[in-house]
């Protein structure tokens, strides 16, 4: 029997962790916020409010605040990422954003099913755990939510129009109330329209258009630290490890082949 939670990190009161499982389980018991899970390997039973499940690889588990759950594991490594959102977090979403009529925390779909958008929602706020993401907690958390009321004909065109506003300048870090105002979105239905239709969220996305122009910088014989100068990067090491993460080497090992290469 095995039982062990990895990677577990408490920011701004949400909690999120890597579990990892076999031939164990947890007794029936209940969270007073909202338990999101992306099922990752193995299969689960899970006892939810007198009816029982199975989680598997690919599909998500939800759980509402008070819900009484239980959890049997397989012999057969189970692992998952497990998400505690406070349900102050959800109603605050909820009152800046007018999604629904009541003042309550919302009651989400529960079980485990198939969500390709939650699930992915879930990857990438783990992935990032540790830093304050405004972005990617919005889109989380509008994932969860979901209505179909966001999604409307002409959206594309607005995130087309984000996309130059975002083009219009790389030197300075965009601030999403503003990109809001400016196509007539709230801050949440930008966050999660930009990502659903492009894949990352607005400041993801202006990240890479400025790591795509220093590279172009540096093709034209710019000096790797004029190039993160240009472009607003006043930390040199927050620009290596940016462009390091993006194209796979640094600033000035690129800069460098460029000039053996063009001899």
């Amino acid at each position: 029997m095995s039982l062990n939670a990895s990677e577990w990190v408490n920011r701004n009161g949400i909690e999120c962790s890597r579990v990892t499982a076999s031939d164990s389980g947890f007794p029936r018991h209940l969270h007073d916020e909202y338990v999101i899970c992306a099922n990752l390997s193995g299969r689960e039973a899970i006892w939810l409010d007198g009816k029982e499940h199975e989680a598997v690889a690919g599909q998500v588990t939800v759980y509402n605040p008070a819900s009484i759950q239980a959890s049997a594991f397989s012999l057969e490594p189970v692992s998952f990422i497990s998400v505690h959102l406070p349900q102050s977090v959800l109603r605050e979403v909820v009152a800046q954003h007018g999604l629904h009529s009541t003042s309550q925390a919302p009651v989400l779909r529960e079980g485990a099913y198939y969500d390709a958008r939650v699930f992915a929602a879930i990857c990438r706020f783990a992935d990032v755990a540790q830093q304050d993401d405004e972005q990617l907690l919005m889109w989380l958390c509008g994932e969860l939510l979901d209505d179909q009321a966001s999604c409307q004909q002409g959206d594309e065109q607005l995130i087309a129009q984000v996309k130059n506003l975002l083009r219009a300048d790389l030197s300075v870090k965009p601030q999403l109330d503003t990109l809001a105002q400016q196509v007539g979105f709230s801050k949440y239905h930008l966050v999660r329209r930009f990502t659903q239709l492009t894949g990352m969220p607005p400041l993801q996305y202006h990240m890479q258009l400025r790591l795509h122009h220093a590279r172009d910088l540096l093709r034209r014989g710019v000096h790797p630290q004029e190039a993160a100068l240009q472009l607003g990067f006043y930390d040199q090491s927050h620009f290596i490890n940016a462009f390091r993460k993006v194209m796979g080497t640094t600033p000035h090992h690129y800069a460098h082949q460029l000039r053996i290469n063009s001899r």
